[in-house]
C-alpha cells in the first residue's frame, strides 16, 4: 500500500529567516571587513595622491628641461621690472615654463613686459595650471584659481636692494650675505662685491632677476651644474607658495621671492662666511628644517613643506624625483641645492661630495 507524503511546509503565520544569533554573527563579519577595508581604501588614495605629487613634478622638471633646451638657460625664479621711482612684479619661472607644459594658449594671452596686476594678464589670475597642484595641498584655493604646491631650488637666497645699492645677496631673514668673509657685504664696489656675487651664484640654481635693465641678472644652464645633476635639487614641493586668501594676487605668477623658491639654511654664523664660522648641518635646522613650516602663514615659509608624512618630493637635474627625507643631514641638504659648491673658491664654504646613500 503507497503511504501518503508528510507534508514538510512550515505552520502558517511561520516564515524562514536569519535568527537573532545569525544576524547578529553576520553583522560582526561585515565590520570586521569594512574595519579592514576602510583603512586599506584611505592608504590607497594616500598612495594615488602621492604618486600624483611625483607625476607633477616630472613634468614641471621636464618643462624646465625644455625651456633650458630651446631658451639656452633655466627661467629666473622671479621677473621684475624696475623702474626710477617703482618696481613692478612681472612673473616667475611657472610662468616662463607654460609653453613647455602643454599650456601654450594661456601662454599667448600674457603681456609678460607688464605687471600681473595690470588688466592684460587678467587671463593669469583666472588660470588654474593642474600639474602645478599637489592633491595633498590642503592650502588649496576653494575657487581652483592660481595654486601653486611646488617652489624652485633658490640655494641660500635671494637679491634685494639695501641701502640704495641694488642685487644684494640676502638670506630669508634678509641678513646680508658675506659669503667671501671679508667683513663687507653689498657696498655696491664691484672690486669689493663681485666675489660674493659669484660664490652666491655658486650656490643656487634659480634667481631673481630684472626684465628692462641689468641691475639683477644671473642665471644657470642645465650645463653649469657640475656637481652632478643627479645630486642637485631642481623644484621641490612648497605647500607655502602660491595662493593665498590674504593675497588678491598672491598666485603661481607672484615672483614674490618667498613664493616662487625654496632656499636652505644660511650656513655662516650672521651671514659672514669667515673660516671657523661655516656650519653646513644648519640647513637643515630649526626654521629652515623641512616641513617646519607647514602651519605657517601662506607666502611665511619659502622652504620645502608638504603634507607627505616625513618629508618632501624632490626633483632633480636630471628629471628623477625621489622623496627627501625631512631629517636629511643638512651637509648634505646644502650641497644638494648647490650645483658648483664642491669647486666654489672660499675654503671654508667648499662642500664635499654627496653619496648618493647619504639622501
Amino acid at each position: 500500500m503507497k503511504q501518503r507524503s508528510v507534508d514538510r511546509q512550515a505552520p502558517a503565520g511561520r516564515r524562514p529567516g536569519f535568527s537573532m544569533v545569525e544576524l547578529i554573527v553576520v553583522m560582526a563579519i561585515i565590520s570586521l571587513l569594512l574595519a579592514l577595508a576602510i583603512p586599506a581604501l584611505g592608504r590607497a588614495r594616500q598612495a594615488a595622491r602621492r604618486t600624483q605629487c611625483l607625476s607633477n613634478l616630472r613634468n614641471i622638471a621636464f618643462g624646465l628641461a625644455q625651456h633650458d633646451h630651446f631658451i639656452k638657460r633655466l627661467p629666473a625664479s622671479g621677473t621684475y621690472r624696475v623702474d626710477p621711482d617703482r618696481t613692478y612684479r612681472l612673473h616667475t619661472w611657472a610662468v616662463s615654463i607654460l609653453p613647455h607644459v602643454d599650456q601654450g594658449n594661456l601662454f599667448s594671452q600674457l603681456d609678460l613686459d607688464r605687471p600681473i596686476e595690470d588688466p592684460a594678464n587678467e587671463a593669469i589670475r583666472t588660470a588654474q595650471v593642474p600639474i602645478y597642484v599637489c592633491p595633498v595641498d590642503l592650502s588649496r584655493n576653494p575657487e581652483r584659481v592660481g595654486d601653486l604646491s611646488y617652489a624652485v631650488n633658490g640655494g641660500v637666497g635671494f637679491t634685494v636692494r639695501r641701502s640704495d645699492v641694488r642685487d644684494c645677496p640676502v638670506d630669508r631673514n634678509h641678513t646680508l650675505l658675506d659669503l667671501n668673509g671679508d667683513g663687507t657685504g653689498c657696498t655696491g664696489v664691484s672690486d669689493v662685491d663681485d666675489l660674493d656675487k659669484k660664490l652666491f651664484k655658486q650656490l643656487g640654481l634659480f634667481f631673481l632677476e630684472t626684465r628692462n635693465n641689468d641691475v639683477t641678472r644671473r642665471s644657470h644652464s642645465l650645463a653649469d651644474v657640475l656637481d652632478g645633476t643627479s645630486q642637485t635639487f631642481l623644484v621641490g614641493e612648497n605647500v607655502r607658495a602660491g595662493f593665498d586668501p590674504d593675497g588678491s594676487h598672491a598666485n603661481f605668477a607672484d615672483p614674490n621671492p618667498f613664493r616662487c623658491a625654496f632656499y636652505v639654511g644660511n650656513p655662516c654664523r650672521n651671514g659672514r662666511c669667515r673660516d671657523g664660522d661655516v656650519d653646513y648641518s644648519k640647513c637643515n635646522s630649526g626654521e629652515n628644517r623641512i616641513n617646519s613650516g607647514l602651519w605657517i602663514a601662506e607666502g611665511a615659509s619659502p622652504i620645502p613643506n608638504s603634507f607627505h608624512d616625513g618629508g618632501v618630493n624632490m626633483a632633480y637635474a636630471d628629471g628623477h624625483v625621489k622623496f627627501l627625507s625631512e631629517n636629511v643631514d643638512g651637509a648634505v641638504y646644502g650641497a644638494l641645492a648647490s650645483p658648483q659648491g664642491t669647486l666654489v673658491d672660499r675654503t671654508s664654504l667648499k662642500q664635499a661630495v654627496v653619496s648618493g646613500d647619504s639622501f
